[in-house]
């Protein structure tokens, strides 16, 4: 049994009574360039970024920190039920994307575990005996359903929102959450003088609240625009780039 766990926040709550060996997926592939040829390609594309954007939170090496995770993911046996657990907001879809991507070749079980509470609280909002309830009401993803999140991973790397829009409306019966997150990441992108909603958002709130204070700013974001669920870091570098 393999856990994919978003993050190291859900990491350090994770119960100890849930068996199985854990993944922690240390990226925010929403944040910054994912077309690549190749992983090896994406690994050294991100590692560049990431150092530039965040060097505060590049302190440990990528390629000893953040993909050997994923290669516990890549090399996980047929015997190996995946469990995966992700919440509904952008960030963490498009890092579900990827997951699901990267164990397209793999031929045993893979679950969706999700979060019981709102998408402003997660999983950060469940308690032990929550968490270990959403264990056993994981969901046993279908083959088509595998195949359409592995799809979303390719579209968001290509950039093509016309055809993620399309296949997230399609498949909302089976996957209702996709279609709020596609229209999400439409949102965001900036067109003419339009710098995206997250930029217009944070804008608008700072003169709602008469501030610059970023930390007051951020939480009133994270609450209104719980879709994106930017992290602080994410938020703060838009906002430092609307300031210059």
């Amino acid at each position: 049994m393999l856990h994919v766990l978003n993050g190291d926040s859900l990491a350090s709550s994770f119960p100890a009574s849930i068996p199985g060996e854990v993944a922690i997926v240390r990226e925010a592939l929403v944040d910054g360039p994912v077309h690549a040829e190749s992983l090896e390609e994406l690994w050294v594309i991100r590692d560049k970024y990431l150092s530039k954007k965040y060097p505060e939170a590049a302190q440990e090496d990528y390629f000893t920190k953040v993909v050997p995770e994923f290669e516990k993911i890549l090399t996980a046996s047929v015997e190996t039920k995946v469990y995966l657990w992700f919440e509904h907001d952008l960030f963490c879809q498009v890092n579900l994307w990827f997951v699901v991507n990267l164990l397209k070749k793999h031929k045993g079980s893979v679950y969706l575990v999700t979060p019981t509470t709102d998408l402003i609280e997660g999983f950060g909002g469940m308690n032990q005996l929550k968490l270990e309830q959403a264990f056993r009401d994981a969901r046993l993803l279908t083959a088509n359903e595998r195949h359409i999140l592995s799809d979303m991973w390719e579209l968001y790397q290509r950039q093509n929102i016309s055809e993620a829009l399309t296949l997230s409306r399609q498949v909302g019966p089976e996957l209702p959450f996709l279609y709020p997150v596609v229209a999400a990441w439409r949102e965001s992108i900036p067109h003419g003088d339009y710098q995206g909603k997250p930029k217009a958002a944070l804008k608008e709130i700072a003169t709602e609240l008469g501030t610059d204070d970023f930390g007051k700013i951020f939480r009133a974001f994270h609450i209104k625009h719980a879709i994106y669920g930017y992290g602080d870091l994410q938020a703060k570098r838009l906002w430092e780039e609307l300031k210059h």
